[in-house]
């Protein structure tokens, strides 16, 4: 499966594209960071300072819809993905 990063002036200028098999243990934000994709993550995964946001552009669907507000966030707190995502980085 892959994760397709949308190209961002600051984080990850000409976009990138992730391959796993399943994020079980680690969040989105975690798995980002191991694979140099230098997203903020300022209160260290606990939720509570949105500086990893994300907007998720597709694939959006196969998450639980209590977790998404218009597409966005917090990659922190996404575990178990098992589809293919395209995301945006925040600043």
């Amino acid at each position: 499966m892959k994760i397709i990063i949308l190209p961002n002036k600051k984080i990850c200028k000409y976009g990138k594209v992730l391959k796993f098999n399943k994020l079980n243990k680690d969040s989105l934000c975690n798995f980002l960071i191991k694979n140099n994709v230098n997203i903020n993550n300022n209160c260290g995964g606990f939720g509570k300072c949105s500086s990893c946001s994300i907007f998720i552009n597709e694939g959006f669907s196969f998450f639980e819809l209590k977790l998404l507000k218009f597409n966005c966030v917090l990659s922190c707190q996404l575990y178990n993905i098992n589809s293919n995502i395209i995301i945006s980085v925040f600043l």
